[in-house]
């Protein structure tokens, strides 16, 4: 997609967004602020803005990430860019639960054992929960493991379709070997299949942008595939094949910058929270942990549970992001910037690796 699409922008900050707010709905009902909702009342579709926001980001990931193997040169340069993206967060909050955890008692880490200790930092910092059925410290970090093996299939075809020097069998073979992979995954994580929606948008974009014209009868389409999602959700007991379809539909008026949905998502507002999206996801349930140790104690002294859910709700949303912010500021743009000039300077080009062809 050429320049920025700030309708996808946007949408990155409003997925984000939606998770946060179905944590808070969820450990406010966990921690005793809320009653348990009834299935018929309209706040239970809460329940469902996590599983949808996460299949939506993985949607986003398989139309920007083609995009991103297309542009780069070698496999070695696209896993750098990955990592870069990547790991300065995820590897400051993981050092952080796996240093404090084991003190405070932090889930599963409360009396564990040295070699456990071990071998689940490792694991966790390969990113390997959430695959795999394994110990996970960063309750959000399982779409990671979703991503990163997204990476790796991808990285793979692209590697047997642009490597002149593998035979045609190498190839055939390569490709054999990430298919299977991919049905393997697939068949024990279905949401996988949210990946191939956005490598089929990336592949029909042009055409969409083309032959899908902007009509007023349109204009409500982005909103309305979005709450049917929802209705897919609350409906069906497997809603795989329903929200497949809607999401790819959904996401034809944000590729054209069209509707009511991408007007609300171009706003500055859902810009800015899109430009924090990634710290905004990671960070908010680590802000969350310690508000579920001070809420408590504050509720006993004003005695009101819907008093102390607004207090909970409110800290956990604005700490949420103001640390997300920091995170965004100093992480992600500084420290990122910083590693980005050392490879530099110590002349250890992204390029490295097997030269592709570029037609």
């Amino acid at each position: 997609m050429k320049g920025t699409n700030q309708s996808l922008t946007g949408l990155r900050g409003l997925l984000a967004l939606s998770v946060v707010i179905y944590h808070i709905f969820g450990s406010a009902i966990l921690e005793g602020y809320l009653p348990e909702v009834a299935k018929e009342s309209p706040l239970y579709w809460i329940n469902y803005a996590g599983p949808i926001s996460v299949n939506l980001f993985f949607v986003i990931s398989g139309l920007l990430i083609t995009q991103s193997l297309l542009n780069k040169r070698t496999l070695g340069q696209f896993a750098l860019n990955r990592f870069l993206r990547i790991y300065p967060v995820f590897i400051t909050i993981h050092i952080i639960i796996f240093v404090v955890g084991p003190f405070i008692g932090y889930k599963w880490m409360d009396g564990i054992g040295f070699v456990d200790y071990i071998n689940n930092f490792i694991a966790n910092a390969l990113l390997l929960p959430g695959i795999f059925p394994l110990p996970i410290a960063q309750i959000v970090a399982w779409s990671l493991s979703y991503e990163l093996f997204f990476y790796i299939i991808a990285g793979l075809a692209w590697f047997g379709y642009r490597n002149e020097r593998l035979s045609m069998v190498s190839k055939w073979v390569l490709y054999a070997f990430v298919i299977g992979l991919s049905i393997v995954i697939v068949v024990y994580h279905s949401d996988f299949l949210f990946f191939a929606v956005g490598v089929l948008l990336f592949i029909c974009q042009n055409k969409l942008r083309n032959r899908w014209k902007p009509n007023k009868i349109f204009y409500f389409n982005g909103l309305i595939c979005f709450i049917l999602m929802y209705v897919a959700y609350h409906k069906f007991t497997v809603p795989i094949a329903v929200a497949l379809l809607l999401s790819f539909l959904l996401f034809i008026p944000i590729i054209k910058e069209y509707g009511l949905l991408s007007r609300v998502l171009r706003t500055g507002f859902m810009n800015y929270l899109g430009r924090i999206s990634y710290s905004l996801y990671m960070w908010h349930t680590m802000v969350m942990f310690p508000l579920k140790i001070f809420v408590p104690k504050l509720s006993s002294m004003i005695g009101s549970s819907s008093l102390s859910f607004a207090i909970y709700a409110v800290l956990s949303l604005f700490l949420s992001i103001v640390v997300s912010h920091l995170s965004y500021q100093f992480i992600e743009q500084w420290l990122t910037g910083q590693l980005k000039l050392r490879i530099k300077r110590k002349d250890i080009p992204a390029e490295t690796g097997v030269i592709m062809k570029t037609s």
